[in-house]
């Protein structure tokens, strides 16, 4: 099946950010590893523009030609630039029997590693944040510095306004696997 820029617009347009896309674009580029450049070079560029997504490929092949031996990158792994810098890329070197190097997409770290908490803020206590606030940042702390001040107001606010428990863990050699933590009946209620 061909690579159409249409298909691609509607499948990204469907996707909830950050996105990560692998596939045989069948396109090559210097950009991604190639020697040489296509007629869908272009195409690519224009998607990878319009929609701010990264190339993660870098320099290894991800194709070697039965025939000839030859070698290039026609496989692409395109994601949103918020996890460019949180995923590693990489070309195996044993083929399995393919003609396509199999490529090991690895997110994060291979510990676990929490994901930033949301504050409920339905669920906050703004009386007492309220009145917190104003024992603490009122009129009376003139010359406080905007160090301080953040300190101060996160504290406050942690103190009040509860926050999400969603957890995020490593994964594995073989690919990208991420596991979160599924809410419970009165989590999602909330």
């Amino acid at each position: 099946m061909a690579f159409n820029s249409n298909d691609f617009n509607d499948l990204l347009s469907q996707l909830p950010p950050p996105v990560l896309i692998t596939g045989n674009f069948n396109s090559h580029s210097t950009l991604w590893g190639g020697t040489k450049l296509d007629r869908r070079v272009k195409m690519v560029e224009d998607i990878l523009t319009k929609h701010n997504l990264c190339i993660l490929n870098d320099t290894p092949p991800t194709y070697i030609h039965p025939a000839t031996g030859s070698s290039s990158a026609i496989d692409l792994s395109i994601c949103s630039p918020d996890i460019f810098l949180d995923i590693q890329w990489e070309t195996l070197e044993d083929l399995c029997g393919s003609d396509n190097y199999p490529i090991s997409i690895s997110y994060g770290s291979t510990e676990t590693s929490s994901a930033i908490p949301s504050w409920k803020l339905r669920k906050a206590d703004w009386p007492y944040f309220s009145c917190e606030s104003k024992e603490q940042l009122g009129c009376s702390n003139p010359g406080i510095s905007l160090d301080e001040f953040s300190e101060k107001i996160i504290a406050i606010a942690n103190n009040n306004i509860p926050k999400s428990k969603f957890v995020f863990e490593g994964t594995t050699q073989s690919g990208l696997m991420i596991h979160a933590k599924k809410p419970s009946r009165k989590e999602r209620k909330l």
